[in-house]
């Protein structure tokens, strides 16, 4: 009996099995119809294909991963790792034979690679290439893809490959199974051209999966008593019931008889469903640390997490439950102004809300936002709302210190170190603010050459001061801000990618106070006050007609600009009541041009968006006729005689 799984059977059949093939290619594809004698398995695959929507003359599959994005894959992946010693092996046992060693993730996605040159350069003209998608979603019937689909080995020959482009070739590919879960892992193939067909290719296939299955079940039996071990040393320490082991994956692998309800669950499969266990799941998979303290009010537990490594990797988590009925996971805030941020605009509550979450764990937080908004306070809400709150924060505006300097800055610097230094040496920000919180602030402003000197720093939690040798361990929550766009930064090669995504684990994006104006008279309050104590001053009233102009204001300068604004009007307003002459000149102008009369029914929508439009840039350039000339594109004289049309004058 012949296996359904081998296209070829013998080599003198190869032409003409390629004409035959050809034939029942065309067949299905121009009238959709099953060709006679076709392997079952090829036409379900082909049918799939169609499904998807492939388009059958599709010359290359897409390339999914880019080079930064691959690099952060093979770090992460262990079947990369426990594969790679074999796959090393086997490159030299196969050299010669021009064929393609590959192998792909879970998803299709080529992780490995490797061959003589001139293969490389052949199948580089479909895409066969690393980080390529070859799931049969992307690139129809292939043995990589079906393999995938069906979870079972299969080679597939000539125009047995859905897209025409990948019809020189032959492919056998064998799926590797995780020996404990039997779940796919991933696929190994051996890829050629199709007149080299042979019909053991699939069998070396299987070997070479059966190996890399063996590799695995010795490590996981490796790593499953290893967990097993620090589980039985924690329910010894802990004297409890309370203690839960999970795998790295997150999933329970033994616990104590109590913790399904301290948790409220009713079996370990509710476990990440409950909306009350997010904070907890979010905590393990973003912190670095070995252990790690959350507290879960709404169910008023103390969770202690532990992480168990093996070999230098997290393996596992080891969770131990306490009920605290008094304890509380940051400092009390009143829920509409948690850590000190004003407002509860649709635009801002949500922000907040995550925050909120994010806030306990060790995860690195990237904010962005225009000047002005907000970025530092809302930075040093996430680290009073933090297990670090009693630890320092330090703020290093990294776009206000000299390039020479922010080396020894960041890192700090040994005596002698340079000439102008302290004579004394000096601890860096890293080391001020060991325990706490770091606030990176313009981040998009650092060096190149800095920025894999911070990198390496955050991937080795250390750091080596200027003229020093002795790297010095630190525990630094990294929190980073922008108001750049970093993605077009490394589109421009001034920011790394390795860092970007180092950096960005979560992203707050701070909306502009024109988003947000909702706000405004509940930040006008806070700061009316903050200034009357500032200055020493009754706290005075505000002008009806000053909120609505701050609601039909643009604010370029944002919370800030209304911040200062309003600190000048306490200061110059009369009888303690804020009226529009109390504002700044450059707002007095706007707030004036706004009320002049203007016939609307006169003006044309178009005469009625430029005369919005220099009133705006009037006040945004406090009243710089020449700037605001420039910016709409026309003479002086032009502006002027606009001006007075518009009764701006």
């Amino acid at each position: 009996m012949m296996n359904s799984n081998i296209a070829i059977h013998s080599t003198l059949e190869i032409n003409e099995k390629k004409k035959e093939l050809e034939s029942k290619w065309e067949h299905f594809v121009s009238q959709n119809r099953k060709p006679d004698k076709i392997r079952t398995k090829i036409y379900q695959s082909w049918k799939r294909s169609q499904e998807y929507g492939v388009n059958p003359y599709q010359m290359r599959s897409p390339v999914t991963l880019p080079d930064d994005k691959l690099t952060e894959l093979l770090h992460k992946s262990q079947l990369y790792r426990i594969s790679l010693p074999v796959l090393k092996e086997l490159d030299t046992q196969i050299f010669g034979t021009e064929h393609l060693i590959t192998l792909c993730d879970n998803n299709g996605r080529i992780i490995y690679l490797q061959g003589e040159h001139h293969i490389l350069n052949k199948a580089e003209e479909m895409n066969f290439v690393q980080g390529a998608d070859w799931s049969e979603k992307t690139a129809g019937s292939n043995a990589i893809g079906t393999c995938i689909a069906t979870g079972q080995p299969i080679q597939i020959f000539a125009y047995e490959h859905y897209c025409e482009g990948v019809h020189p070739w032959v492919c056998s590919a064998a799926p590797i199974k995780d020996p404990l879960t039997g779940e796919l892992l991933g696929v190994f193939d051996l890829t050629g051209l199709s007149d080299l067909a042979q019909p053991h290719s699939l069998g070396l296939a299987q070997n070479i999966s059966t190996l890399i299955q063996q590799s695995f079940t010795k490590i996981s039996y490796e790593i499953r008593h290893r967990l097993l071990e620090c589980y039985d040393e924690a329910v010894k320490k802990w004297r409890s019931h309370s203690t839960i082991l999970l795998d790295a994956m997150l999933n329970v692998v033994t616990s104590g008889s109590k913790c399904l309800s301290l948790l409220k669950i009713e079996d370990w499969g509710q476990l990440w469903l409950r909306t009350e266990l997010e904070q907890l799941k979010t905590a393990i998979l973003n912190s670095n640390e070995k252990e790690l303290e959350v507290y879960l009010s709404s169910l008023q537990l103390n969770v202690y997490i532990q992480s168990i490594t093996y070999e230098s990797e997290r393996i596992g988590f080891l969770l131990h439950l306490e009920k605290n009925e008094k304890r509380r996971p940051f400092p009390s805030v009143h829920p509409k102004n948690w850590g000190g941020i004003i407002g509860q605009s649709e635009a801002i509550k949500p922000i907040v809300q995550q925050a909120q979450i994010a806030a306990p764990t060790n995860v690195p937080i990237l904010i962005n936002g225009e000047s002005g908004t907000g970025k530092e306070r809302f930075a040093q809400a996430i680290h009073q709302a933090s297990l670090r709150h009693r630890s320092p924060f330090i703020a290093l505006n990294c776009g206000a210190i000299p390039k020479e300097l922010m080396a020894s800055e960041l890192f700090g610097y040994e005596p002698g170190a340079f000439t102008g230094g302290d004579p004394k040496g000096k601890k860096g920000k890293f080391e001020e603010a060991n325990g706490g919180t770091l606030l990176l602030d313009e981040i998009g402003e650092m060096p190149l050459d800095l920025q894999v000197h911070l990198l390496r720093v955050l991937q080795e939690r250390e750091v080596v001061r200027l003229g020093s040798a002795h790297p010095i361990p630190i525990d630094v929550r990294i929190i980073a801000a922008t108001n750049k766009n970093l993605n077009s930064l490394i589109d421009q090669g001034q920011f790394r990618t390795d860092l970007y995504f180092r950096l960005n684990v979560v992203e707050f994006k701070l909306p502009p106070l024109r988003e947000r104006k909702e706000d405004i008279p509940s930040l006008c309050r806070y700061f009316v006050a903050k200034s009357a104590e500032k200055l020493g001053r009754p706290v005075p009233t505000i002008d009806e007609d000053v909120l609505s102009y701050f609601h039909h204001y643009h604010w370029p300068g944002n919370i800030r600009e209304l911040e200062n604004t309003i600190e000048y009007a306490v200061l110059f307003c009369n009888d303690d009541h804020i009226t529009i002459s109390s504002l700044p000149q450059s707002l007095q102008v706007r707030s004036k041009a706004q009320s002049q009369p203007v016939d609307s029914e006169t003006l044309t929508p178009l005469e009625q968006d430029e005369r919005q439009k220099i009133v705006q840039l009037l006040a945004e350039t406090r009243n710089n006729l020449s700037e605001v000339a420039r910016r709409c594109g026309i003479a002086r004289t032009t502006l002027y005689r606009k001006m007075k049309k518009y009764h701006l004058r």
